[in-house]
């Protein structure tokens, strides 16, 4: 099993230049952020604020 400590070193030993490499690397192992879609919303002007939709819709 490899621990934190032993890649920390390994990464303190290389080269400058290849750091960046390795940082892109990581990066690319995070995983992607979740994107929230948007709806359509439509204007009912008040029309469902007082009752149950879910009550109703079943009706």
């Amino acid at each position: 099993m490899v621990t934190k400590e032993r890649i920390k070193r390994e990464i303190d030993r290389m080269p400058n230049d290849l750091l960046e490499k390795v940082y892109k690397y990581i990066d690319g192992l995070k995983s992607p952020k979740t994107i929230k879609k948007k709806f359509h919303t439509y204007k009912l002007k008040g029309q469902f604020d007082n009752i149950n939709v879910r009550e109703r819709a079943y009706e």
